[in-house]
């Protein structure tokens, strides 16, 4: 057991200045290349360096993190704000946790429209991107499926997930299964006797009915003429279904920004998705690329705003609750079911990328080169991108490649 000394119990006493609190967030967010990353920093800096919350203490909000939808890593950032300094440093530590990549990506958007940018990503250099785009979410998915489908009853709605969400057109079918896959668990669990007892202020329930009425919205079959002005109530409500990481959000956010009012090419979305892990933050850092190409700089943060704000709020009204939800073993056997059909997500998305992608050797021989890379080298992903780049270029520049 780690002893708890009387200058760490008064450091953790102490009330963190919120200029420091958005400083240091800042800085971990810009340097952390993915949610995983930004937790270990946050953990590395406030709990073994400075002393402000307990090991224990951290879990408990990284363990809550995973509970509610949206990017972990920016809820653990909301939270850890809440726990130093409350309301103000949830907004301060959620905004310094999505400022780095909302800047960097919303360049590579501004960039990307540019014609000299247009004239270097030829087709078959989008195509090679996008092998090893489903290279990485198939390698998400396979370490996803060891961490979280276990039992028969996991793997069985992580198949039904796959099958239900290839065939699935409409928001309303995400959301259906999820709330599927979540009641399942909560009935089935073993332990009956089990009563969730939360209690709810007056402001709560206010929380609560807004992202329900965003749920609703997104989850509703709209006229195509309603695409448009809806866009960014329904990214808003499509945040609340995002579970288990950046890439099962590659369905949900293709139903919405790529159709013909919203004017998003397939092309846009997969180098989107590409450019992503280039960037630091969560792979949800492709929200501001999106809102760029379809309204700007007003549209990248607006998009910004309505896929994070969301979720931030309501991690911290979970983590008032937190003690409830974990000791419950109904909600918990729920979730176990919910995170175990979010992997299909995953899996769905390597099979539409692959399907765009020509039957060739070529691309065959990138899949093999990324795989590798990432499952047994290790290697950062810019460098596997930076290689693909310029083997692809050197080809293309001497006529080896269609």
């Amino acid at each position: 057991m780690q002893t708890i000394t009387s200058r760490d119990a008064l450091r953790r006493g102490e009330r963190e200045p919120l200029w420091t609190l958005f400083r240091v967030v800042f800085a971990l967010s810009a340097l952390s290349w993915g949610g995983l990353a930004l937790m270990a920093q946050l953990e590395h800096h406030y709990v073994e360096r400075e002393g402000r919350l307990s090991r224990v203490a951290f879990s408990d909000l990284i363990a809550l993190a995973w509970m509610v939808p949206g990017p972990v890593g920016c809820n653990v950032a909301v939270q850890l704000g809440h726990a130093l300094r409350g309301r103000a440093g949830a907004w301060v530590a959620g905004i310094a946790s999505v400022l780095p990549f909302f800047m960097l990506m919303t360049l590579f958007a501004i960039f990307y429209r540019a014609p000299l940018v247009h004239a270097v990503a030829s087709q078959t250099l989008l195509n090679h991107f996008s092998v090893v785009l489903a290279t990485l979410i198939a390698t998400t998915w396979y370490k996803q499926t060891r961490a979280l489908v276990r039992g028969k009853l996991e793997w069985t709605a992580a198949l039904l997930g796959c099958v239900a969400l290839f065939y699935a057109r409409s928001p309303a079918a995400y959301v259906a299964m999820l709330g599927a896959s979540f009641g399942v668990g909560w009935f089935v669990c073993p332990v009956r006797d089990a009563r969730l007892v939360v209690s709810l202020r007056r402001g709560d329930w206010h929380l609560l009915g807004a992202l329900c009425v965003l749920l609703i919205v997104f989850a509703l079959p709209l006229p195509h003429r309603y695409e448009l002005v809806l866009l960014w109530p329904r990214l808003a409500g499509a945040g609340m279904t995002l579970f288990g990481g950046g890439f099962s959000a590659l369905p949900v956010l293709k139903t919405l920004f790529v159709t013909p009012a919203i004017g998003v090419s397939d092309n846009d979305f997969t180098l989107a998705f590409s450019l992503s892990p280039l960037s630091p933050g969560p792979l949800l850092n492709v929200v501001p690329f999106f809102g760029y190409l379809v309204d700007g700089w007003a549209g990248a943060l607006i998009a910004t705003l309505a896929l994070f704000v969301p979720s931030g709020c309501l991690v911290v009204l979970a983590q008032r609750h937190l003690h409830q939800l974990k000791t419950n073993p109904r909600f918990e056997h729920g979730m176990r079911i919910l995170r175990a059909v979010t992997t299909a997500f995953l899996a769905v998305a390597v099979l539409r990328i692959a399907a765009h992608v020509p039957f060739e050797p070529v691309y065959l021989i990138t899949a093999l080169f990324a795989g590798m890379c990432f499952a047994k080298l290790k290697m950062p992903v810019y460098v596997v991108y930076g290689t693909v780049a310029v083997v692809c270029g050197l080809w293309l520049a001497y006529g080896a490649l269609p």
